[in-house]
């Protein structure tokens, strides 16, 4: 049997207890709200560190990355940049430094339209030696047009008509000082 002295100190516990177990209670309601305050808070800060930042849209469709491309990716080299997609979360263009150096802008043609392969159909690229061109590609990716600068005060306007049958491409370049014209083999995979 209990004595007097226990049930003294069984209620003491309880007090105790029952006073833990309120500033408890206090302090989880005043976590929830907190938490819940910053949700919908504005994020302010300086500095924002990250590897990659995608951006989605109403549909969870990513529409824009921030980063490096994956070590696989199928590029000439690695690249860091900003890539946009369409609204079906094909790529459309984007902006990159190269690992070789090299830096580019792009835009492609949507999906399903030409070759495949290669989307890019506007590509202006600076190379790490500073020369620089602008290139218009069909649904082929066959180059069109090339506006391009050797770095050294040099270049010019190509154009290309390509000659599938006797493979070869018919290059016209103008530059300041002339007109030259000139054949390239086309050289087909197999």
């Amino acid at each position: 049997m209990p004595t007097p002295a226990d049930i003294a100190q069984l209620g003491r516990s309880l007090r105790k207890l029952q006073i833990v177990t309120g500033a408890l209670s206090v302090a989880v309601v005043m976590l929830a709200a907190t938490a819940a305050l910053q949700r919908y808070r504005s994020l302010d800060t300086n500095e924002l560190r990250t590897h990659r930042i995608v951006v989605l849209d109403a549909n969870g469709t990513k529409r824009i990355e921030i980063g490096q491309d994956a070590p696989n990716a199928d590029r000439r080299a690695r690249s860091a940049g900003i890539w946009m997609f369409d609204d079906t979360g094909h790529e459309r263009g984007g902006m990159s430094t190269f690992a070789d150096g090299s830096a580019t802008m792009a835009l492609d043609a949507p999906a399903g339209v030409g070759s495949q392969s290669v989307r890019d159909r506007l590509g202006l690229r600076v190379d790490a030696d500073g020369s620089a061109q602008l290139l218009l590609t069909d649904n082929q990716t066959r180059g069109i047009v090339r506006l391009l600068s050797d770095g050294n005060g040099g270049g010019g306007v190509q154009t290309f008509k390509w000659d599938m049958a006797g493979k070869q491409i018919h290059v016209r370049t103008t530059t300041f000082d002339g007109d030259e014209r000139t054949l390239i083999p086309i050289r087909l995979s197999e």
